[in-house]
């Protein structure tokens, strides 16, 4: 049987009170608004975020 994982939604992740100001804005940026996303899916689009040289 296959293991079931969470997904939530952009707002509910802006909404966490386990993000700060800053992960806000990140995330405001690498989220869209009509796709669901696992905390491993958000987590990983952060770190890659973080890590791209700046333009």
């Amino acid at each position: 049987m296959g293991k079931l994982t969470a997904v939530f939604t952009k707002q509910q992740f802006l909404a966490s009170r386990q993000r700060s100001g800053i992960d806000r804005d990140i995330l405001t940026a690498v989220l869209d608004d009509d796709k669901l996303y696992s905390i491993a899916e958000v987590v990983q689009l952060m770190d890659d975020f973080l890590k791209k040289e700046a333009e």
